[in-house]
C-alpha cells in the first residue's frame, strides 16, 4: 500500500475566512445559549407570579379583610418589587363589581359568599440578552397572571 508523506496545508488566505466563520458561529451560539437562559428566567418569574396570585386569592377567599397585596408580595419576594403590581377586585356572580355603601366598586371589603376575588399580578421582566431590543420589546417584557377564586 502506498502512503503519501506529503502534508496538506491550508493556504494563508483561508485563515481570515476561518476567523470570520468562527466569529459568526460563536456569536450565534452565545445568543442561543443566553436566549435559553432568558427564556428560563422568564418562565421562572411567570411561575412565581402565578403562585403568588394563587396564594393571595386563596387568602382573600378565606379572610376578605386580609392584606392580599402584602401576601402576594411576600410570596413573590424573589422578584423585583418595584416592577411588580398587584390588583385585587371583587366581582359578583353576574360579573358586576361588588359594591356597597362607603366602598368603591370592586372593593374586597364588600365581598360576600359566592362572589369572586380576582387577583391580577403584573411584572415587567428585563431580559439579560438584547434580543428583545431587536424585536421591538425595548423596555422589558410585561408578564401577567390572573387568578379568580370564589369567596367561601
Amino acid at each position: 500500500m502506498y502512503m503519501s508523506t506529503r502534508r496538506l496545508r491550508k493556504s494563508s488566505n483561508d485563515d481570515g475566512a476561518v476567523l470570520v466563520e468562527f466569529a459568526l458561529v460563536v456569536s450565534l451560539f452565545f445568543l442561543l445559549v443566553f436566549g435559553m437562559i432568558d427564556f428560563g428566567l422568564a418562565i421562572n418569574a411567570k411561575t412565581q407570579m402565578t403562585n403568588a396570585g394563587r396564594e393571595g386569592a386563596r387568602l382573600a377567599t378565606v379572610d376578605v379583610n386580609a392584606d392580599v397585596e402584602a401576601r402576594v408580595r411576600d410570596v413573590a419576594s424573589n422578584l423585583d418589587q418595584a416592577k411588580l403590581s398587584v390588583t385585587v377586585v371583587c366581582q359578583e356572580p353576574d360579573d358586576s363589581p361588588c359594591d356597597g355603601p362607603g366602598f368603591p366598586p370592586g372593593d374586597l371589603n364588600h365581598a360576600s359568599t359566592g362572589d369572586s376575588v380576582i387577583v391580577t399580578v403584573d411584572y415587567i421582566y428585563d431580559p439579560i440578552t438584547p434580543l428583545s431590543n431587536f424585536i421591538g420589546g425595548g423596555g422589558g417584557i410585561t408578564l401577567r397572571s390572573v387568578t379568580e377564586m370564589r369567596v367561601e
